[in-house]
């Protein structure tokens, strides 16, 4: 309220205020535009004013006759809507521990970063028994940076409903045993702002992993009992309900213009079920939900709404396109109907928490006498994972949704079909064991990996 002799005067809160807040200033200075092309570009937008938009039909080809299921949040009562943790649970606060959280502890290993500063292999670089942060390293740390970090984490990922501040995040590290940090312990006797500048980027980097692991525990414990098996409906929100595919390229890229019209008209004239032109590739797959499905080269020039493939989600569904022709008549003759579903982003979706938040790329479902198999499939490198990865050993942990549903007719499994090689992994298991738990190599054995009695 703001008082003038015989005034007064309340201001009100503008409407989208919020939004407002969020908006990057690209600055006033002479360069703005230059700043403001380099995000659209780093955001994989043009950022040529002369935009061209191009609209190809995006045909959902199902009728939904065949009630297949999908698992989903159960409805509430009073209003219809989906259980949402965002909206419906208690406020998850940064400092809470459970004994779930202190049996499944954050793990951050400093050793390989360390390797690569002191190539020479100092015995400093040998690995140990995890270390903990004692008093003496809390108070060297700048209390407000931390914050204002997790602040930045959580607002990178959408997670406004959990309650950061400075008297959780001193709880937190005082109580060391909810991690396990591997650190020389040389690293922990500080004796250069270089080395507290280490303990800062250590502990900003086990209150991010908690964070992490702290919310989706919190968001599984909550979504978890309130899931249930319910028919894909034409309305969900894992089906696209765009009428059309926006293909948008720079007004000055002529070569890919001429590429996107050819492809248009030959999708138009249903040449070929398989079309590539430049960058651009097409598949038309009766047994996806929706067609046609796209695929744009890395770093191409073609920005594709509402969905695209990248290469290993194009090769899987051509490689199940060529098997599902090939063996048409087997299927036919043993009663089997296929049909498969790209599983949309976060929100959308279906994800996971059992997994780390995990949404596998397809959703294939298997008929058969009766009973639907149904599978979701995670074509994904391998390079940055391990044996024990949520995302590998997922194909067990599905295995206990499937028991709460109790369900007889829906049986639920999951796979990792792996971009990377066998030989580049050197995880020290045989291939035919990690075939034995759901990974599979599509490109050492592409005529082979994909087989539907294995689901």
């Amino acid at each position: 309220m703001v008082k003038a002799k015989g005034y007064s005067y309340a201001p009100s809160i503008p409407q989208y205020i919020e939004e407002l807040e969020t908006l990057n200033v690209f600055g006033v200075e002479a360069d703005f535009m230059e700043k403001f092309r380099q995000f659209l570009a780093d955001e994989g937008l043009p950022g040529n004013e002369r935009r061209r938009v191009f609209t190809i039909p995006l045909n959902v080809t199902y009728d939904f006759g065949k009630k297949l299921q999908i698992i989903r949040p159960k409805r509430k009562a009073d209003n219809g809507k989906e259980y949402d943790f965002k909206k419906d649970a208690p406020v998850p606060s940064l400092g809470q521990l459970t004994e779930y959280l202190q049996l499944h502890p954050v793990v951050s290993d400093w050793y390989p970063r360390i390797q690569s500063i002191h190539s020479n292999k100092t015995a400093e670089a040998i690995r140990t028994d995890p270390v903990k942060l004692a008093d003496r390293h809390i108070s060297l740390l700048n209390m407000d940076k931390l914050y204002f970090e997790l602040e930045q984490f959580k607002r990178e990922r959408s997670w406004y409903n959990l309650n950061v501040d400075k008297a959780g995040i001193k709880k937190l590290l005082k109580d060391n045993t909810w991690y396990e940090l591997y650190l020389p312990a040389a690293r922990l006797q500080p004796a250069s702002f270089d080395d507290v500048a280490l303990l800062q980027q250590v502990a900003a980097e086990l209150l991010k992993r908690f964070c992490d692991h702290y919310y989706n525990y919190c968001k599984r414990s909550f979504i978890e009992p309130r899931l249930e098996l319910r028919e894909l409906m034409r309305e969900d929100d894992n089906i696209p309900q765009d009428e059309f595919y926006q293909l948008i390229v720079d007004g000055s890229e002529e070569q890919v213009i001429l590429a996107i019209e050819k492809l248009k008209k030959e999708l138009e004239e249903n040449k070929q079920s398989l079309l590539k032109v430049g960058e651009l590739q097409a598949c038309n797959f009766g047994m996806h939900l929706f067609q046609p499905l796209f695929h744009v080269r890395k770093s191409g020039k073609i920005t594709i709404l509402p969905v695209a493939l990248n290469e290993s989600e194009f090769q899987f569904v051509t490689d199940l396109k060529d098997w599902s022709e090939t063996n048409a008549v087997e299927l036919q003759n043993d009663g089997i109907e296929l049909f498969l579903l790209r599983n949309l982003s976060r929100g959308k979706g279906v994800g996971f928490f059992e997994a780390g938040n995990f949404h596998p790329d397809f959703i294939l479902w298997m008929i058969v006498d009766g009973k639907q198999y149904v599978t979701f499939i995670e074509p994904h490198g391998l390079l940055h994972e391990g044996p024990g990865s949520e995302k590998v050993q997922f194909h067990k942990r599905i295995k206990d949704i499937e028991k709460r549903f109790a369900n007889p007719d829906v049986i639920l499994n999951s796979f990792i079909v792996s971009w990377t090689k066998y030989p580049q992994l050197r995880w020290g298991i045989p291939q035919d064991e990690m075939e034995a738990n759901h990974v599979l190599f599509m490109t050492d054995n592409r005529d082979g990996y994909i087989n539907v009695s294995a689901v």
